[in-house]
């Protein structure tokens, strides 16, 4: 089968997911009664006749008397217009589309450098334990890979910081940023900044370099707590699959010809060990999400996890549903491009 024949089909199919997944967020939504679905479109600030008249509005407006299924096309319609309902958090108060505008870059941005990490880290480790098997800096790499495994992400962001924060004192860990770099800066306020809502990229584009230096420097110890949590099982699935794939035939044959290690490893070798590692993208992304939602609460980093903890601590059925939306839409997408890549490198994946 050819590869656009793939995506096309693949495509197809990622209609009916969507579907399922917008259904199952309905269900959630709908199953506390309309009070609870009023709740997420009713602006909190409201009162009086206002927030009556609203109520009226939205009752016929979902078509909140008629069965489930009416009320699940009217529901949709409105998501897909835009209207994901309102947010009142101690974080950020207004429409959950604002919220997410503003607090999913700063997610994105230490999912970013996390998975640099990722990879920087975990895929020499995993070359180089399979390359020394049994060795004493393989049985160090194996044990420290099983620790990290078994260690919840919030350990490791506490032993992180203790390490780096309060002992050696080299990173800070908690923030964006100093919050003296920024008292009487124009483009920061309210905790986020403009326009980008990323302060590392904002800071450059404003060309000021002290305070971007010092986001830079608030932005690792995040990043590193959520690429620990998922750099073990890169270290490990890599190391299994170079060492199955040093017992093939064309490695033994590569030795045969007394091709250079060097050469065999990384040209070999380590490219095709590393295809089974896409299986793990979609893993990836849902640790990064998860994981996200604890760093950014423990780190008190403005993302898109910090909002739905503070949504999930003071009862906002809003955020915590819209949130419920966009992490799914989020690993559903990943999913998608993953089954795509693969069939890509992999041509049998397409039959």
């Amino acid at each position: 089968m050819k590869l656009w024949v793939y995506v096309a089909r693949r495509l197809l199919l990622f209609i009916p997911t969507l579907i399922g997944l917008t259904f199952i967020v309905f269900v959630l939504s709908h199953a506390g009664g309309n009070n609870l679905v009023l709740a997420e479109y009713i602006n909190p600030r409201l009162t009086g006749e206002a927030r009556a008249l609203l109520i009226q509005k939205l009752t016929e407006e979902f078509h909140l008397n008629q069965p489930l299924y009416i009320q699940y096309f009217y529901w949709l319609y409105q998501v897909l217009q835009g209207n994901w309902g309102y947010t009142n958090t101690p974080v950020f108060s207004g429409s959950v589309i604002t919220a997410i505008e503003l607090f999913l870059p700063n997610t994105a941005m230490i999912a970013a450098v996390a998975s640099v990490l990722i990879w920087v880290i975990g895929v020499p480790l995993g070359v180089y334990s399979a390359v020394n098997r049994d060795s004493a800096a393989d049985q160090v790499v194996r044990v420290g890979s099983f620790s990290l495994y078994a260690m919840p992400i919030y350990l490791i962001a506490v032993a992180l910081i203790i390490a780096l924060g309060v002992y050696f004192r080299i990173l800070p860990f908690a923030g964006v940023v100093n919050p003296l770099l920024v008292s009487n800066v124009a483009w920061y306020h309210g905790g986020i900044s403009y326009p980008t809502h990323v302060i590392l990229i904002d800071a450059i584009l404003h060309g000021d370099w002290q305070v971007a230096w010092d986001s830079f420097l608030h932005l690792l110890l995040p990043s590193l707590t959520l690429a620990l949590a998922t750099v073990a099982s890169i270290i490990r699935i890599l190391r299994a699959s170079m060492l199955e794939v040093l017992e093939q035939d064309y490695i033994r044959l590569a030795w045969s010809k007394g091709i250079p290690a060097k050469l065999v490893y990384n040209l070999h070798a380590r490219r095709n060990a590393l295809l089974p590692l896409l299986t793990l993208f979609g893993i990836t992304v849902a640790t990064l999400l998860g994981g996200a939602v604890v760093v950014e609460t423990i780190f008190s980093y403005p993302g898109i996890g910090y909002w739905t903890t503070q949504a999930l601590l003071n009862n906002d059925v809003g955020g915590i549903m819209a949130s419920t939306l966009l992490f799914g839409l989020i690993l559903v997408s990943a999913n998608l491009i993953l089954d795509i890549a693969y069939a890509f490198v992999d041509p049998r994946i397409r039959y």
